[in-house]
């Protein structure tokens, strides 16, 4: 009779067991609600794997641990736990707890450390600043000073729109940066201005160099600023071994974290015209004669242009749009050759007028050439082709002008008031090469005229 009383409570035991069972695993049921509701929530408490009490309010915990924190704070630096600590909930008939002696246990196996944030670089730490923002504020504060203005513009904008971002989350850097949450000590934590320095310093990274016969380990250390064991270390050589051994050797190689940006400028330019020549009989050669002006075009272009650290590496070209069309500047240019050599027959010397003084003897004296006036345009022109060989004063003739015909025949025009030529120019029979005056020795205004053939002098009335 005992045991079927037994065997029917274990039955009804193990009813009830399933059917709370049952209820966590597919929902309470309104029948299994109630017992649901007749089990009391506790938090086991496990500090390093190791159960140390059980409270039934987790609150409790949580107003605990910031207790102890505030207790230990010092200075701006963070506190954090460094147990393993893991709260563990369930619901039981009559749990068993004691918040006291539990939170007791808390208070003396917890340890709290600073923490601190590790900025780096490809994995080479710059330092540990006391908080995430700080150590983005470093990165900022160095990479702000190599950005234009628009781009540090464009990121304050960012920012404002997003107040949960640092500007150094907007930077576009050579080598990418992560904050890491790290364990610390106050002496080890950087002040911003010791950030911004370290970054600006650089970090160390290790990287491989083709070996050179030429080059010793000694050489290989002072290149990279290393000890000469540091170089063994790295590379596993004991000193026996001899760095010609290795295809590459390993060395620890400064870099330097480059802010990189890229912006589109539009800048308006001018655009060169071109000059189209012509050429024309009609102008003596060697002389141009502009026939159109030309004028600089105008265009609007867009440079995609790239920097480091502020210094141009890269500027293309993305867009060119011409607004002003450059107009061509034209140029005429002449071939006309004026022949230096004479044709032999004389052309008359002025615009008009008569001899007024024959060659021969003339007041005691004898008159080398003859004198013409009587003119209405003062007009001197060359008689013939030829080359010019003195243009200027002579004693006793004014201004004189003397034309060699490359001929055998030579000519002189004297007592000018101005001469239109100079040494070296060539004429051609008919040009004008002064106006006729009353210089030198000379009884009026006419021009004195005198040939020459093969250095003797000649009867100008013989060629005109």
């Amino acid at each position: 009779m005992a045991t079927s009383k037994l065997v029917k409570r274990l039955c009804q035991s193990v009813a009830l067991f399933s059917l709370i069972s049952v209820s966590m695993i597919i929902g309470i049921q309104p029948a299994s609600a109630t017992v649901y509701n007749m089990m009391k929530p506790v938090y086991h408490v496990y500090i390093d794997g190791t159960n140390v009490g059980t409270i039934d309010d987790k609150e409790l915990f949580t107003k605990k641990i910031d207790k102890m924190k505030e207790k230990r704070q010092t200075d701006d630096l963070t506190l954090m736990v460094k147990n393993d600590l893991e709260i563990v909930p369930k619901r039981l008939f009559q749990p068993s707890y004691d918040n006291e002696e539990t939170l007791d246990k808390v208070d003396d196996e917890l340890t709290f450390v600073a923490k601190g944030f590790d900025l780096s670089f490809n994995e080479e730490s710059v330092g540990v600043f006391p908080s995430e923002s700080k150590a983005k504020q470093a990165l900022w504060v160095y990479a702000k000073p190599f950005l234009s203005e628009e781009k540090v513009k464009e990121i304050e904008k960012k920012v404002e729109e997003d107040e949960k971002k640092h500007p150094a989350d907007f930077l576009d850097l050579s080598t990418p940066f992560s904050i890491d949450e790290v364990e610390t000590k106050k002496e080890n934590v950087l002040t911003e201005k010791e950030g911004v320095t370290r970054i600006e310093d650089g970090y160390m990274k290790e990287v491989e160099k083709e070996v050179d016969e030429d080059k010793t380990l000694a050489d290989f250390a002072e290149e990279f600023d290393m000890d000469e064991s540091e170089v063994r270390e790295l590379n596993n050589l004991s000193k026996k071994d001899k760095i010609a051994d290795l295809e590459k050797v390993k060395v620890l190689e400064k870099q330097i974290v480059k802010v990189l940006e890229t912006e589109e400028v539009i800048k308006d330019e001018e655009i060169d015209f071109e000059t189209e020549t012509t050429k024309s009989d009609s102008i003596l050669k060697g002389e141009k004669k502009v026939t159109q002006s030309g004028e600089k075009g105008e265009k609007k272009v867009t440079y995609s242009i790239s920097r480091e650290n502020g210094e141009v590496t890269k500027k293309d070209i993305v867009k060119e749009e011409v607004t002003k069309e450059p107009v061509k500047k034209k140029v005429t240019i002449g071939t006309k050759v004026i022949p230096s050599k004479g044709t032999g027959t004389f052309a008359w010397p002025t615009v008009g007028g008569s001899i007024t003084s024959k060659q021969g003897e003339r007041w005691g004296s004898f008159h080398k050439g003859i004198d013409i006036a009587g003119v209405s345009d003062r007009t001197i022109k060359t008689v013939d082709n030829g080359k010019v060989t003195a243009a200027g004063k002579r004693s006793g003739y004014g201004n004189q002008i003397t034309i060699n015909h490359n001929n055998g025949m030579k000519t002189t025009y004297s007592h000018l008031s101005s001469i239109s030529v100079s040494v070296g120019d060539t004429v051609q029979k008919g040009d004008k090469i002064g106006v006729m005056g009353t210089t030198g020795k000379s009884t009026g205004i006419h021009l004195h005229l005198e040939v020459y053939k093969n250095g003797n002098l000649q009867n100008p009335m013989k060629y005109l």
